[in-house]
Order: structure tokens, then sequence, then C-alpha cells
């Protein structure tokens, strides 16, 4: 079987652009599934969170992470964190990202809802 080199730099492009979508998830989910019980709970250093319904690891090292906590129909929000001298992680930034009353209207990849 013998395929046009039009059809293969198309295939090449659809697969370049599927990585290009899906690789956030398919990296959160990994990170979710490695490291998210060290986070569970955590949104409440904020002091003004409850319990996020859930949360994802967007990006983490031995010494720093960002979490995005999702509490449904009411808002998301992204915190980072580092690790203080005694190993605990500890919020340096958080931000609001949506938010059901209006509060919040940001973009955020990838993005969860």
């Amino acid at each position: 079987m013998k395929f046009s080199k039009k059809f293969l730099i198309g295939l090449v492009g659809v697969l370049i652009l599927l990585m290009v979508v899906f690789f956030p998830y398919m990296k959160a989910e990994i990170l979710t599934a490695k490291h998210g019980e060290e986070f569970r709970g955590l949104e409440t250093q904020t002091q003004m969170m409850d319990l996020a319904d859930y949360h994802k690891v967007i990006q983490y090292s031995d010494s720093s992470a960002e979490v995005y906590y999702v509490h449904k129909n009411k808002g998301g929000c992204v915190i980072q964190f580092e690790k203080d001298e005694d190993q605990n992680w500890r919020i340096t930034y958080w931000k609001m990202i949506w938010s059901h009353y209006g509060s919040a209207n940001e973009f955020y990849w990838p993005y969860y809802k």
C-alpha cells in the first residue's frame, strides 16, 4: 500500500495536533496518579476555600508543584506550592481561574471544569 506525500504530511500534522491537545491532559493524569494524595486538602491553606471536589497535579518537582483544584458549580483555582524546611507543602501563590459567581473568568490549560 502506497500513500501520497500529501496524505502523509496531513497525517503527521493531525498526529502532532492531537499530541499538543492531549499531552497536557495525559501529563496531569499521570502526575495526579503519582502525587495527587500529597495535595488532597491542601487548598484549605488559603483559608478561603472548602475542600475541592477534585484536583489535578499540573506540574511537579521535588521542591515545587502546581495543582488545579475544582469545586464543581462553584469555581476552580490554581495553587502553587513549595516545600518548606520541614518538607511540608506550603502555598506560595494561588489564583481563581473560573467562578460560578462571575468573580473570575480566565482560561487555563489544561482546562478542567
